[in-house]
């Protein structure tokens, strides 16, 4: 059975060497070709430039290669256009509509609220004057968000009227071009929720959505709230997994998932879990990764036998505890500067537990605090028996290398 991938970046890079592992080819549809790894390019079957932003093309495209059984999506981006183009095609796939409401945090939060869901109180701003209607509505402090972008892009903690209105004017001057797309077209603004943030890592099964994991998250400084680190199997008491699990698992139900993977973000309030958003894909970051060696399951493997159709996609799976937990830390740089090197690489991969080390920027490259994704400049994945063991081998990890990037000085 073929399948085809469409924008495989970050953990969708994963999907094709699980399609390898499941023994069945893999097509690569991108907008941009050179954004591929050139590792994967080697494994593919055929890598086509397409305008990923246009269902129509995808599927006229996916027609031209033939003999395809699936198609799905590589990236946050392009799950709504993948949806309407596997309809096209009938192929299996998320109803559009479903997938359009993970796209759009408004329109989902309008859902959610009216089927009596807990949600962050909300409001649009599609210009200037809705500001002072949106603060008086949401109150402060607050968050303001595009409804469509992902990784952080453009998300800020206000508190007052005139933070507000100073973040909408500095985003009406300075959208933010991502993946071919303009991030930053429609804004909103969301009550700010006070608790521990959580992602839940889940699939749609024989028994409609299922929690798989939880992954508990570690926040950069506000007002930005990058994500500098995820460890899995989140540390919870049983009452909260339960109330966690079954709050998402019924998100899911009502968004309207009927196969693949998802990946939501909530807050633990004092008055229970909250969403911040939920997407019909893996969840970024290394979190796949995790997942599997903490749990022993592969999540691309999961997604990709929904979409091929498969009754159970996670057969044999049972919910039960992590016999180890992973964590992977995010490196960012204490001040701006062109980035020269690091040193220190050797010494953690000789670490107890060590999986992955990962330095992004090239020499030369500007590097300043992340405000976003973007800023961050490199990532350390251990594993260890507990989670004391793990926090001491993370944290030794991330403090050698981040001692050892160095920057020029003018």
């Amino acid at each position: 059975m073929a399948i085809v991938v469409v924008e495989p970046v970050s953990s969708g890079t994963a999907l094709i060497a699980a399609a390898q592992r499941l023994g069945h080819p893999v097509h690569v549809f991108c907008a941009d070709t050179h954004i591929v790894p050139p590792t994967h390019l080697r494994t593919v079957a055929s890598l086509t430039s397409v305008d990923t932003g246009s269902a129509d093309d995808v599927a006229a495209a996916v027609r031209t290669v033939g003999g395809i059984d699936a198609l799905v999506p590589g990236f946050e981006y392009a799950v709504d256009v993948v949806a309407q183009a596997a309809a096209q095609l009938g192929l299996p796939h998320l109803p559009p509509e479903a997938a359009a409401l993970t796209r759009d945090k408004y329109r989902s939060r309008q859902r959610l609220s009216m089927a009596g869901l807990a949600v962050p109180r909300f409001a649009p701003i599609a210009k200037r004057g809705d500001v002072a209607r949106a603060a008086a509505h949401v109150g402060f402090p607050a968050v303001v968000k595009p409804v469509d972008g992902c990784g952080s892009l453009l998300v800020r903690r206000v508190d007052s009227l005139a933070q507000l209105h100073a973040t909408i004017d500095s985003v009406a001057h300075r959208s933010v071009p991502d993946m071919g797309r303009e991030v930053g077209q429609a804004m909103m603004l969301e009550q700010y929720l006070d608790g521990p943030e959580y992602s839940v890592e889940g699939y749609v099964g024989p028994l409609g959505p299922r929690m798989l994991a939880i992954t508990e998250k570690i926040l950069g400084p506000e007002p930005y709230f990058v994500e500098m680190g995820h460890v899995v199997d989140a540390t919870l008491d049983d009452r909260d997994r339960a109330r966690l699990s079954a709050y998402v698992e019924t998100v899911a139900r009502e968004i309207g998932l009927t196969l693949g993977v998802f990946h939501a973000e909530v807050r633990m309030t004092r008055d229970g879990p909250t969403l911040i958003e939920i997407a019909a894909r893996l969840g970024g970051d290394r979190i796949y990764r995790l997942v599997e060696l903490a749990k022993s399951i592969s999540l691309p493997e999961v997604m990709l036998r929904s979409y091929l159709g498969e009754w159970d996609p996670a057969p044999g799976y049972c919910h039960g505890r992590s016999t180890r937990v992973s964590g992977v830390r995010f490196l960012a740089p204490e001040a701006a500067g062109p980035f020269v090197g690091v040193s220190g690489l050797d010494e953690v991969r000789a670490q107890p537990g060590f999986q992955e080390a990962e330095i992004y920027p090239r020499a030369g490259d500007w590097v300043s605090p992340p405000t976003d994704f973007r800023g961050r400049v490199g990532h350390v994945l251990f594993t260890a028996p507990d989670r004391p063991t793990l926090e001491r081998r993370l944290n030794g990890a991330q403090c050698a290398l981040e001692m050892g990037l160095t920057f020029k000085v003018h």
